[in-house]
């Protein structure tokens, strides 16, 4: 089978989720390439961007803004997982997503990601921006951690 570019750059989300201690199982959620279900619980969408720096602006399409309000809608933990470049990957939440963009848009949305030299990550959306930065090695330890805590409690 040839490998294709979104092969690659999906394979670096991937790779860093299954090597986290708390990693159990993957498979996909639907025809939707990028969709995955991480665990049984948590759903994650995986967009990517080749060029090598920023901004990097991350387009939604109407059919993919659906498939995470579905996912919301199933009590289901979902994050936005955007891969910027060969530079770093932004885990965005859904607390932090939301208010970046609206899921109803039929027009698309974007998101974009921003990294001054040395910095942490800017992230704005069509809606808004988020009042603090990313740190590069939030993920992906942020995929995990709400589950161990409630599982510690």
């Amino acid at each position: 089978m040839k490998i294709t570019t979104q092969d690659l750059y999906h394979g670096a989300v991937l790779t860093q989720i299954t090597e986290h201690d708390s990693f159990k199982a993957l498979n996909k959620v639907d025809e939707l390439y990028g969709h995955y279900l991480i665990n049984h619980d948590t759903r994650l969408f995986v967009k990517y961007l080749t060029k090598n720096a920023s901004p990097w602006n991350f387009r939604f399409h109407p059919s993919e803004l659906q498939s995470i309000q579905n996912d919301l809608n199933s009590s289901a933990r979902v994050f936005i997982c955007l891969v910027c470049g060969d530079e770093t990957v932004c885990c965005l939440s859904e607390e932090e997503f939301s208010p970046l963009i609206d899921l109803a848009d039929i027009n698309g949305q974007s998101i974009i990601v921003e990294v001054p030299r040395g910095g942490s990550m800017h992230v704005k959306g069509s809606q808004g921006k988020l009042p603090r930065t990313i740190r590069h090695r939030a993920f992906p330890d942020k995929i995990f951690v709400e589950v161990e805590n409630a599982m510690t409690i």
